[in-house]
């Protein structure tokens, strides 16, 4: 690693930190097993916050020979296809998951591991210059994609470990009191319908 890096001051392509593939090629839609033996992670399992929703995702079947290759904790996914282009992180992956080629699966190189945060690298991916790069290079009109070489030539800033995780920490906060808040307006909502229906239907 040479000292500008080490210093913080390097800008990379995300190739040169991170090997990237498509999901798992599965064919038309992912079915439903109630024997399932495989966890598929779909873009509605995501959110653009970059967090997975385990619980929503499908247990199938896979009908191939070939060993696939499993999501790993600190793998980051970006959705390729659709009208926005964003990442998660995998974080407690579930054993045997895979994602759908409506991903990328973006893996860290092992010299890397120890130079850029996964959870830095998500965040990164998500915020504006990096965004602003997707929405200039998407193909297509109504179905937007990104092509892998887009995506292999992203510019990545590669800051200090400190500074990476501490810009996580923030978003894992900002992320939480997003949800709080939102749980109040829904929780204050739900009141003031209350009390409009027992106004408006009370006799007298």
């Amino acid at each position: 690693m040479n000292a500008k890096m080490r210093q913080g001051t390097e800008e990379l392509r995300l190739s040169d930190i991170a090997d990237i593939r498509l999901g798992h090629p599965f064919r038309g839609t992912v079915k439903q097993y109630d024997n399932g033996d495989v966890n598929v992670v779909q873009v509605r399992d995501t959110e653009p916050t970059g967090e997975i929703n385990q619980y929503t995702m499908v247990e199938t079947v896979l009908n191939t020979k070939k060993q696939p290759d499993w999501l790993q904790n600190g793998d980051v996914l970006f959705v390729a296809k659709g009208a926005k282009h964003y990442s998660v992180l995998v974080e407690q992956v579930l054993e045997r998951t895979v994602c759908s080629p409506h991903f990328f699966v973006v893996r860290l190189k092992p010299e890397f591991k120890d130079v850029i945060v996964p959870d830095f690298l998500c965040w990164q991916l998500n915020q504006q210059p990096a965004q602003r790069y997707f929405k200039a290079t998407a193909e297509g009109s109504m179905y937007l994609s990104i092509r892998r070489q887009v995506l292999e030539n992203v510019p990545i800033k590669v800051l200090k470990l400190e500074k990476q995780k501490q810009l996580a920490a923030m978003h894992r906060c900002g992320v939480r009191e997003q949800k709080v808040l939102q749980k109040l307006i829904e929780n204050r909502q739900q009141q003031l319908e209350a009390i409009a229906i027992h106004a408006l239907e009370s006799v007298g």
